[in-house]
């Protein structure tokens, strides 16, 4: 038992593979609050642009 667990403890496979993943998993996070973060303003910009057109069509 105590050569099952030592063994375990030092048994690397794999744990390239779980490191990537967590990376992605993070990379995934950033990029899912920064493009939150970007359609907000992009949003704000259209907004805008529709008034602006808006009111030049009245005119």
């Amino acid at each position: 038992m105590k050569n099952w667990i030592k063994n375990f403890i030092n048994d690397e496979r794999g744990t390239a593979a779980v490191e990537y993943g967590i990376t992605a998993v993070v990379m995934a996070g950033g990029a899912a609050s920064g493009l939150t973060a970007l359609k907000d303003e992009l949003q704000a910009k259209q907004t805008d642009m529709i008034s602006i057109l808006g009111e030049q069509d009245g005119e």
